[in-house]
């Protein structure tokens, strides 16, 4: 078995001493080789000892964990997110194929992050995910204006505001987009729910679809309501959603991107 070596940074020492003990009880594949309590400090380590995989706290006096790694050109390493942040960003992180761990840490969702971080340095793919979330993220409200989604041979980001409909269709979801590109992505709708509904201008109207109201280009106010996008394709709300999609689209911009 190859030992994947790894670093925990965070500014809390009980912390620390959790997280190695449980990975030492629990995921054997992994070599503590450094820890460090501050920003510039891990830098500093992660350069000169070159670990497969960091663990990585998010709020630290002066200088946070996204700080950290918008200090490298390039990330060679994986990252597991080990936060008590909010319950947006959480899903954000999972979305976008990293890896968090929210404290106080749960063993299993450890085991199930360092699988995953195992299965990413196989395929040869570290570091890309991360590189391709701090991009999307702004700085000033940590929330998300781009998604990334594999296509072909390719991690394609996204425009949130450019999304039309979301639809499951079994394993998969169907991204439209306004341009009229297709993107499939293996997330479920629940976790695109999660993800958008804090932009305010994405709705779930019934198990299958989510909807941007701002793509909407006209509605039945009829017992049966039926809203038409801007592409031109109709999908019907459910009757329980019907009042909640009514109402979403009397406060968004109804009509404006059409």
């Amino acid at each position: 078995m190859e030992l994947i070596e790894a670093i925990i940074v965070d500014d809390e020492i009980h912390n620390r001493n959790v997280l190695r003990t449980l990975l030492k009880k629990h995921c054997p594949q992994i070599n503590v080789i450094a820890e460090s309590n501050n920003v510039d400090d891990a830098f500093d380590k992660i350069n000169k000892m070159k670990p497969n995989l960091v663990f990585l706290d998010i709020k630290m006096p002066n200088k946070s964990g996204f700080d950290l790694l918008r200090l490298f050109d390039e990330i060679y390493f994986d990252v597991i997110f080990v936060s008590a942040f909010n319950e947006f960003a959480i899903t954000a992180f999972d979305f976008n194929a990293l890896d968090y761990i929210l404290k106080p840490i749960d063993y299993s969702r450890l085991t199930n992050a360092v699988d995953k971080a195992i299965a990413k340095k196989d395929a040869n793919n570290i570091g890309s995910n991360v590189v391709h979330f701090i991009k999307t993220l702004e700085e000033k409200n940590d929330l998300v204006s781009k998604i990334s989604i594999h296509h072909k041979d390719k991690v394609v980001l996204i425009n949130i505001i450019d999304i039309v409909t979301i639809e499951s269709k079994v394993d998969i979801c169907e991204i439209k987009v306004i341009d009229q590109m297709n993107f499939y992505s293996s997330k479920n709708l629940k976790l695109f729910e999660s993800l958008l509904e804090s932009t305010g201008h994405f709705i779930r109207i019934n198990k299958s679809f989510i909807i941007n109201v701002r793509f909407i280009k006209s509605y039945s106010k009829g017992d049966l309501c039926i809203v038409e996008m801007c592409n031109g394709i109709a999908h019907e709300v459910s009757r329980r959603k019907k009042s909640e999609v009514l109402n979403k689209i009397k406060l968004s911009q109804f009509g404006k991107l059409c």
